[in-house]
């Protein structure tokens, strides 16, 4: 006996036998398959508040303190007012890939909300907090993020996870000091 398709909606048949159930398949498609992540991370940084906002808002210093942003294009003099958007190059395993970064919500100089799309359809959100604390400010930096792989969303997950956390890790540290080493005088 040979199966059949049955109409639009692909349940199969076999001569004389009711139609095969439909079950779902244990494997996602690429499209389907995404892989989510999450981290939080806070750190006291000993500058004014003012001025760890002007040094995160600055289109020109975003490579000096973020390990995978080598080059940003298209940016518009800041990124901190809603609707900012700027083309980031970053490089993975030696390429030079482009991405965007938005600017969703901008309340300086307490709070930001960035929404980041990637190669292959990556996808982030960054949370950021900025609170005065101790003569200097307290920093939180709350990351979603997706990655769209497939089958293997869960591998890439694990592979990629904990070098997300440590290049965040690794951001928020170059920050720090970048906003410690370059407080204005004041006069």
């Amino acid at each position: 006996m040979r199966a059949a398709r049955d109409g639009p909606t692909s349940v199969l048949t076999r001569a004389g036998q009711e139609p095969l159930p439909i079950r779902p398949s244990p494997f996602l498609s690429a499209r389907e398959g995404s892989s989510m992540g999450h981290v939080r991370l806070s750190e006291h940084i000993d500058a004014p508040i003012d001025h760890v906002w002007d040094i995160n808002a600055s289109c020109e210093r975003l490579p000096e303190w973020n390990v995978n942003i080598v080059e940003v294009k298209d940016c518009q003099g800041r990124l901190d007012r809603v609707g900012a958007r700027a083309t980031t190059v970053v490089r993975v395993f030696g390429r030079r890939i482009d991405g965007s970064q938005e600017t969703m919500k901008a309340d300086k100089p307490h709070a930001f909300a960035l929404k980041l799309v990637g190669a292959g359809g990556a996808k982030a959100t960054v949370n950021g907090t900025y609170k005065e604390a101790g003569g200097g400010t307290d920093a939180s930096i709350d990351l979603e993020y997706e990655l769209p792989m497939g089958l293997f969303a869960g591998v890439a997950e694990r592979l990629l996870g904990g070098s997300i956390e440590r290049d965040l890790r690794h951001s928020m540290e170059n920050f720090k000091a970048l906003c410690e080493s370059t407080i204005p005088a004041r006069v």
